[in-house]
């Protein structure tokens, strides 16, 4: 159940399974409960992604369709257990505090080209994570910072990592790390379209747009908490298949085609009625994002206010999650956060269209004889982004979205696109809010470098975002000891966010997971666990 932090991956992060089980329900087995047959030996598992997941090299990828392949091919120092506690991975034992880490490695650790897997292994990776070349958006998801020195001790199989100011949360976050390892270190390049990593399968074939194959190792045995690749059942072949509409997905489901997929839109009513096998996770949130970089009009503060003010999130929520549908309460899904975040949300400015137009009346925006709102000549047009790649209700609701603000008066343009392109285009800094931005993370800290620091290329502070009161009270929180302490003032960071409306969470997610009667597995709100994937006679 590794944690995760992704950014545009509507899983709970990134992006990154929850610190806590993401999600509150630990892993089921999907499957059995509808009565699947005995298992069989060998098979292949087939399995669907929404969009083609490009660059394959951990370190430079966080996108939800990449997560689905680094599950099966790579592992990490740690994970997490369904209840939240931290488990072994390569690392079977460890001590950390704010400003020390050491873990203790297996020493019967091999990559996938058969090499060794050392401490200096383990070195090499953190060390690339914070070279400037690299660049890596995953270096302040999984580390907070680069300001760090690393020191391997082969012999001893142990790493020390030692930061020069504290961080918090560190055995959570560093689960969002996967190892590469072998010729994958040697030559970076390999890893654009191939894995070289540690975990139970190796990428053999990549059809980028189409399928990505993988094949079982059958050597494993260092899985989290123990977990091994050579149960009976287990599938010799893996075909992971680039598949961008849901209402396909459901359709190859119900044909026997797909063993197992994710479908969250309405296709899985049809799932449901066929008596296909589910578990459901509540899972993410999306986040309502403002490029406050200069020139753009949300860098004026009374903007973000009106147009979060304008939205009914509620609405929305029913919209995108159907009848159980929740507006989101914290940057980190409910279920997940290890700081409770009751009345934190009070700081969110509510839902009122008349109270919108007047704060907009109030700082000048003035609508012109065309109904759109203009102040010392500018008009309030507004670069909308509408991710694509989670189906027609996303879409629908940023259409709702932008219903709402043309009525408040705002020129708004809309542009869509998977999540690739709206990566890039958040990286262009060519737009002005997304609505529905999946952000996921499983701790606060992770959420720092995206509302904070540089903007791309050197950073992921996207929307350009300075809030002094939000750094103050995160700088607070990192050096106290206590966690409940801690948590006080993590909670109070954010509520300086949404007080600035910075951010606004939007809509609290649901992860549905279906599988056919040809197969069970276990699954978190992020994946399928790898290990536990049995093929079964339909």
């Amino acid at each position: 159940m590794r944690p995760r932090m992704s950014v545009l991956l509507l899983a709970c992060a990134g992006t990154f399974a929850a610190a806590t089980g993401c999600g509150g329900s630990g892993p089921d087995d999907v499957g059995a409960r509808k009565g699947s047959g005995p298992v069989v030996s060998g098979g292949t598992f087939h399995y669907a992604i929404a969009g083609d997941p490009g660059d394959l090299d951990p370190a430079r990828t966080v996108t939800d369709n990449a997560y689905r392949i680094f599950a099966f091919a790579y592992d990490s120092l740690l994970d997490s257990s369904p209840d939240g506690e931290v488990v072994s991975n390569l690392a079977t034992s460890w001590e950390i505090t704010p400003t020390v880490a050491k873990f203790t490695l297996r020493k019967d650790v091999t990559c996938s080209d058969g090499s060794p897997v050392t401490a200096t292994t383990i070195a090499q990776n953190l060390n690339a994570l914070k070279d400037p070349k690299m660049q890596s958006p995953r270096l302040p998801i999984t580390m907070s910072t680069g300001d760090y020195t690393v020191a391997a001790d082969d012999a001893r199989a142990t790493v020390t990592v030692r930061f020069k100011a504290p961080v918090s949360f560190l055995s959570y976050t560093i689960q969002a790390l996967p190892i590469v390892c072998g010729e994958g270190l040697r030559d970076r390049s390999l890893l654009a379209r191939g894995t070289s990593g540690t975990g139970p399968y190796v990428l053999k074939e990549a059809v980028s747009g189409d399928h990505y194959t993988l094949t079982r190792r059958k050597d494993y045995r260092w899985g989290p908490d123990g977990a091994t690749n050579d149960e009976p059942g287990q599938p010799e072949t893996v075909v992971i298949k680039v598949v961008p509409n849901p209402t396909t997905i459901a359709n190859l489901l119900l044909a026997g085609e797909l063993s197992g997929a994710r479908v969250n839109s309405a296709d899985a009513k049809r799932l449901e009625q066929r008596g296909l096998a589910e578990q459901k996770h509540a899972s993410g949130l999306t986040q309502m994002l403002f490029n406050q970089a200069k020139g753009r009009p949300a860098a004026d503060p009374a903007v973000r206010r009106a147009l979060t003010m304008a939205v009914d999130r509620g609405q929305l929520a029913k919209i995108v999650s159907g009848p159980d549908g929740r507006v989101g309460q914290s940057v980190v899904p409910e279920a997940s956060t290890p700081c409770p975040v009751s009345g934190v949300n009070a700081a969110i400015p509510a839902f009122d269209a008349a109270a919108a137009a007047a704060v907009l009346d109030d700082a000048g925006w003035a609508k012109g004889a065309d109904g759109v709102r203009e102040k010392d000549g500018t008009r309030l047009q507004l670069n909308v982004i509408s991710n694509s790649d989670f189906g027609p209700t996303f879409v629908s609701a940023t259409e709702l979205v932008a219903k709402a603000w043309r009525e408040l008066g705002a020129d708004v343009k809309i542009a869509g696109g998977n999540a690739q392109v709206t990566i890039q285009a958040l990286a262009s800094g060519n737009w002005d809010v997304v609505p529905l931005l999946g952000i996921s993370v499983a701790v606060p800290s992770q959420f720092v470098p995206l509302v904070s620091g540089p903007v791309p290329p050197q950073g992921i502070n996207y929307g350009a975002i300075d809030n002094p009161d939000y750094l103050a009270l995160v700088g607070k929180a990192v050096t106290t000891a206590d966690q409940q302490a801690a948590c006080k003032d993590w909670n109070a960071a954010e509520a300086a966010l949404f007080e600035a409306a910075d951010v606004v969470p939007m809509v609290a997610l649901y992860e549905r997971w279906w599988a056919a009667k040809t197969a069970t597995f276990e699954t978190t709100a992020f994946d399928i666990i790898p290990t536990s994937i049995r093929m079964r006679q339909g």
